[in-house]
Parts: structure tokens; sequence; C-alpha cells
């Protein structure tokens, strides 16, 4: 006997194409929640990462800013930004005020040169002016003060003492009276002098000492007049006054 039911409806064949029709919750056996996590169709789950002191409708930390570009400074240069505090005085004032300092060095120096520098220069221009003027007054007195001639000697004399100082003349006169004189008479004597250089040994503005290489020839009747040739070094110490150098005083070696 057939264990069938003669009454109940057999099932609907499905036509081609047709959805098979959802079943019933009994026959599955268990009802699927659309907001059941991990079932097909449903949104994913989100997990809450809140602290658990958060209340539960206190919003979620919103995400951080993107950074922002970089804004460049658009500032001319030595130009000080309008906001923040300055970190120190700009470039433009610190360069003015080293010009400033070398233009007050350059003044000060100019005053101090107008002060002593002035007169150092002009101490070394007198010194130079000794150099070159006291060497040549001195060959001049010496061709003059070294030579004479038996038959002139009260004018060899007078030339010779236009140039000495006074003090020089004085001294010069009396070995001239006393030595040279009465000799020369005795002997016929005739001295020539001739310069062969001279150079200046010290010199400042009033003084000068000159060193002066002179030859000097005598002829006379000691030597049954035939001349001889003495050379002599002679130390000429010269004096300017009123702008002429004399001669103060003579040595020889």
């Amino acid at each position: 006997m057939s264990s069938q039911n003669p009454r109940a409806p057999r099932p609907r064949r499905r036509i081609a194409g047709e959805r098979r029709a959802a079943r019933p919750a009994d026959e599955q056996g268990q009802p699927e929640a659309a907001d059941s996590p991990g079932a097909p169709g449903s949104p994913p789950e989100i997990e809450d990462h809140r602290p658990a002191d958060r209340p539960a409708d206190e919003p979620a930390d919103e995400p951080a800013d993107e950074p922002a570009a970089p804004v460049t400074d658009q500032r001319e240069p030595g130009e000080q930004a309008a906001t923040g505090p300055s970190t120190g005085p700009s470039w433009l004032v610190v360069g003015a005020l080293g010009a400033l300092a070398l233009v007050l060095v350059v003044v000060v120096a100019i005053l101090g040169l107008g002060v002593w520098d002035i007169r150092d220069v002009r101490a070394a221009d007198r010194v130079d002016d000794a150099s070159r003027s006291a060497p040549a007054a001195a060959e001049r007195a010496s061709a003059a003060i070294l030579s004479y001639d038996y038959k002139t000697l009260d004018a060899d004399e007078k030339a010779a003492e236009r140039y000495m100082t006074p003090a020089y003349a004085k001294k010069y006169a009396d070995t001239y009276t006393r030595l040279v004189k009465p000799n020369a008479a005795k002997l016929h004597a005739k001295v020539e002098a001739d310069v062969k250089g001279s150079g200046v040994m010290q010199a400042d503005g009033h003084r000068a000492t000159v060193l002066l290489f002179v030859d000097q020839t005598t002829t006379s009747t000691a030597n049954d007049g035939q001349p001889q040739l003495a050379l002599n070094r002679v130390k000429m110490s010269m004096v300017k006054e009123n702008g002429t150098w004399l001669v103060d005083s003579i040595s020889s070696y």
C-alpha cells in the first residue's frame, strides 16, 4: 500500500527562468536576521572604539585636517614680519651703523693728523732739506776756510769768516793770527783745497754734521816749491741761522 497521500497536492513544476520562492521560516529551521553580522547582503559591522567612560551619544573624533601647503615669505629683504616679536636689528641697520663707525674712524684719523702728524711731517721735511742743503754749504765753506795764499792772507781770512758763525769766527781768527799768518808769510806757503765728496752724518731742522773728503795741495819753500798732496777727512758741524747754513766747528782726522 502506498504511503503517499493521494489528496496531497503535487508540487508545481517551475517554469524556465522562474526564481524559487523563499522558504518559510519554519522550513529553514531558524530565521535569518537582516542585521546579523555576516549575513549575506547586510552592511559590515562597525566596531565602537570609544572609551568606556564616553557617553554613547558623543560623536567620535573627527579625522585630523590635512596639512596646509607651505606659505612662501613675500616680504622684501630687511622688512620685518607683521606679526611676532622682533628677533634683533635688521641687516640694513647693522650695515648703516658699521658704515657710520668707519666714517668716524676716518674723521678721527684726519683730525689726529691735524694735531700731531702734520708736525712730524714738517719735521721730516726739514730733515730732508738739511740733508740736501747742508752738504753743499759745507763744501763751499771748506774750499774757502781750508785754502789760503801767503800773498792774500787778510783777504782769505775775511772770506773764510763769512761761512762761520760769530762764535766760531772768533776762534778761527785767533788760530789764523797765531799760526797761519806767520808761517805762511815765512815759507811763502800756498794751500789749495779740493772737495772730492761729502755726506750727512746727522741732521735735523737746524743742525747738521757733514763729513767731507778734501784733498789739500801745499806749495812752500819748505819742500823746495814742490806741491805736496794731503788726503784729509774733515767733519764740519753746521748751524742754520736766518736761513743760511754756517760752520760752527771743524775737526780733521
